[in-house]
């Protein structure tokens, strides 16, 4: 297994509380199992597709071989998506050394400051645009994909625009289908099947991670492993997080859960985690806010609240102990000086493990509900059992709690009002 979770504190000293949770917690456990089953049978049965994706090859054969990839002809990829046509892609490249090329930026953002540098001059023509939207619809993707469409038409002509434009949607007549099949930009097709937040083991997150390099063969074995564990027992760690989850919430209130990786690389997996377990869980008066942070940082912002204010939270810490390849500290260059002793021959890394077992400690010691997730290393095999793993927990405690975690009615009425006030009709 690419990680290990423990629950630091939660079953921890003898009391009636402690008791009362962990006999909550089993309640919810043996609960699982009919969970897990049934998710086995749609599996089995095709209809639920992201938990086929782990034991795919042959779409990442043909993707590997797109002359998209193959080539990759630009400088720069420009990735026009946001939520789940971004997220999951983010998580992937962000594995990679941001100075490599070719560069990879996404526009998970409408602000035109960021846009513009790419419409016009060498970027412009050094730059490849993939255009990704589940529906087709969304509103933001159509207005950059009409900017992009522009710039490359003004520039040159129709037979530029299809050079450069790549665009993933849905099969069948939609908005952005259409524009790609007027300009002649190829379309790959998204799987109706999969929800945007679900996505970053389909196409989404591989077109991206591929023309980074990544291995999306280990990562999806990373994600296999993690879900045949879960599958198979009940003492697999997803199905042992949503168990919790469910009790905390039920027994303690639990209204938070912070998320807080001690690695800036899996900083973009928190806000991938962020709207995975927000949209997923908060239905019908349902459901815990999630909570990002990243370590050390956040020990100077938020860490005094959840230390000394309500004890309503679920933290977990993501703890990296692989070892960076910084100099070991030489503390003569600050003559020496005794208050810095404690760092001689000591890397940045073990600065970053020291503060996360402190705040660990810290948050046991406080009677915070604790869960560390520890990895050895973090690489593609580890990021897949870290995505696959959080989407388990989220779809078995969303089961947990009698929600649905596949659809957002309450996002799609706000992206039908969202045109109607465009088109002046509010």
């Amino acid at each position: 297994m690419s990680y290990k979770q423990t629950f630091e504190n939660c079953f921890g000293e003898a009391s009636e509380k402690r008791d009362w949770l962990r006999t909550a917690f089993l309640k919810s456990l043996a609960q699982t199992e009919k969970i897990a089953a049934s998710l086995e049978t749609m599996r089995d049965a095709g209809r639920l597709s992201v938990l086929g994706l782990p034991y795919m090859v042959e779409d990442l054969e043909a993707l590997a071989d797109h002359p998209f990839i193959k080539k990759q002809n630009f400088k720069r990829y420009v990735v026009v998506g946001i939520g789940g046509s971004s997220l999951g892609a983010q998580v992937l490249v962000s594995l990679r050394d941001k100075e490599d090329e070719p560069f990879i930026h996404f526009w998970d953002t409408l602000d035109y400051h960021v846009m513009k540098p790419y419409l016009s001059g060498r970027k412009l023509e050094n730059t490849g645009f993939l255009l990704i939207s589940k529906s087709g619809t969304t509103p933001e993707i159509m207005a950059q994909t009409l900017l992009v469409i522009e710039a490359l038409n003004k520039s040159g002509d129709a037979k530029k625009v299809s050079e450069h434009c790549l665009a993933v949607c849905e099969p069948g007549d939609n908005p952005l289908g259409q524009i790609a099949d007027k300009w002649g930009i190829e379309r790959l097709d998204h799987d109706p099947n999969i929800g945007g937040r679900y996505s970053g083991l389909s196409v989404v997150g591989a077109l991206p991670a591929l023309l980074g390099g990544i291995d999306m063969n280990k990562v999806r074995e990373g994600a296999r492993e993690v879900l045949d564990g879960a599958l198979a027992s009940d003492q697999s760690a997803p199905r042992a997080a949503a168990a919790l989850n469910h009790a905390l919430y039920d027994l303690h209130g639990v209204r938070m859960n912070v998320l807080m990786p001690y690695a800036k690389q899996l900083e973009p997996f928190t806000h991938w985690y962020r709207q995975l377990w927000a949209e997923s869980i908060g239905k019908d008066g349902r459901g815990s806010t999630p909570v990002i942070a990243l370590g050390p940082i956040d020990q100077h912002s938020q860490l005094q609240l959840w230390l000394d204010g309500p004890n309503d939270k679920f933290f977990t810490l993501i703890i990296n102990h692989e070892l960076d390849k910084s100099p070991k500290m030489d503390v003569s260059i600050a003559d020496s000086h005794p208050e810095l002793e404690y760092l001689r021959g000591h890397r940045i890394s073990d600065v970053v493990l020291a503060e996360a077992n402190a705040t660990a400690k810290t948050l046991a010691d406080r009677g915070r509900f604790l869960r560390c997730i520890y990895i050895d290393r973090l690489d593609e095999k580890t990021i897949g059992s870290l995505m696959m793993h959080f989407m388990l927990e989220t779809i078995f405690t969303c089961y947990l709690l009698d929600v649905n975690p596949f659809d957002q009615p309450a996002v799609e009425d706000g992206k039908r009002l969202t045109k109607e006030y465009l088109k002046g009709d509010k």
